[in-house]
């Protein structure tokens, strides 16, 4: 999850979640261990769309600050640094009209080499075009990721493990209230009453809901507020929904 005062940190764990107990629970997640120009590590989550391509956020890509060479893409592993499968790639795509000024069109696709589905790995399906007029405020959703569990937590361990929690979507005016900048129709938003959500490490993860019987990606974690995970404020997603054209032309 990115923050829009210190744009710089890349790596946004889930505050007040649990962790995964088997790599079923979630075949769609995807780790990215990003090596940086600088020599640095850093790492976000995405979500596996298709044998081939993964979703993430523009903002694991290039921040305005740190730049990636290059992705690893991990693949039903519950430890990001370990496990799974695990493939290389430099091929992604950002949006055209990714601005850092205030965090719209934070989404990417990142191209790999194909990987076939098993117990562990499995796409996500994506809206379809009867979801776009779908705001999902009152749905309950679930978000994982690798990140930092908590405020106190400055760095993370090479046992990193996949955690997740459900939280409710709230409307984007509501939303609003809790940030100065102000919060788009492409972004969506989930309630952090309680101290819970998203934070340093869980950048381009998979939101997910029930939509029509069928679980189904709804965002993307791009960001929070000031340098608190658990101030109780919104976490704050690309809403997936606004880029269906864009991201099914990269399929």
């Amino acid at each position: 999850m990115a923050n829009f005062v210190q744009q710089h940190e890349r790596m946004a764990r889930i505050i007040g979640g649990a962790k995964v107990p088997a790599t079923t629970s979630y075949p769609y997640q995807a780790g990215i261990v990003a090596t940086l120009t600088t020599g640095w590590t850093s790492i976000c989550g995405g979500a596996l769309v298709s044998n081939t391509r993964v979703l993430t956020a523009a903002h694991c890509w290039w921040d305005g600050v740190s730049q990636a060479k290059s992705f690893t893409i991990v693949l039903g592993s519950l430890t990001i640094f370990s496990g799974g499968t695990r493939i290389a790639t430099s091929d992604v795509v950002v949006h055209p009209s990714w601005n850092l000024n205030d965090y719209t069109h934070d989404v990417a696709v990142v191209r790999m080499s194909r990987v076939e589905y098993n117990n562990n790995i499995q796409a996500i399906p994506l809206p379809t075009a009867a979801d776009v007029n779908n705001n999902f405020a009152g749905v309950t959703a679930t978000v994982t990721g690798y990140g930092k569990t908590s405020d106190a937590q400055t760095s993370f361990p090479t046992t990193t493990s996949l955690h997740h929690i459900d939280l409710k979507v709230i409307t984007n005016a509501v939303c609003q209230k809790s940030f100065p900048i102000n919060i788009h129709g492409s972004h969506l938003c989930t309630d952090g009453s309680g101290r819970v959500g998203t934070c340093e490490g869980d950048s381009g993860g998979p939101l997910t809901a029930v939509v029509n019987n069928k679980r189904t990606l709804i965002g993307i974690v791009s960001f929070g507020l000031a340098d608190s995970c658990q101030s109780g404020t919104p976490s704050v997603y690309t809403r997936v929904t606004a880029f269906l054209t864009w991201i099914n032309a990269q399929l």
